[in-house]
């Protein structure tokens, strides 16, 4: 699992981080995020079979940078 797992970061490390670099504008936090979908994403693969790993990831990703949205938000107010 983690070789195949390995695999599948190698492969989408880069496009997940510029998809998120996109969103946040900001190289530092476009790392911290990506660190934290593959966290999240190793979590599930371990739980469960994932069919289609990038759709998977990309679904994380997007719920990572709302979520980081979310929280830049309320530290504001």
């Amino acid at each position: 699992m983690n070789e195949e797992f390995g695999l599948i970061y190698d492969q989408y490390v880069t496009k997940i981080y510029r998809f998120i670099v996109l969103k946040v504008s900001s190289h530092e936090v476009a790392e911290d995020l990506c660190s934290e979908v593959f966290v999240r994403a190793l979590n599930e693969f371990q739980k469960t079979e994932i069919e289609n790993a990038q759709a998977f990831l990309y679904q994380i990703a997007r719920h990572i940078v709302v979520d980081y949205y979310r929280e830049k938000v309320r530290f504001q107010m």
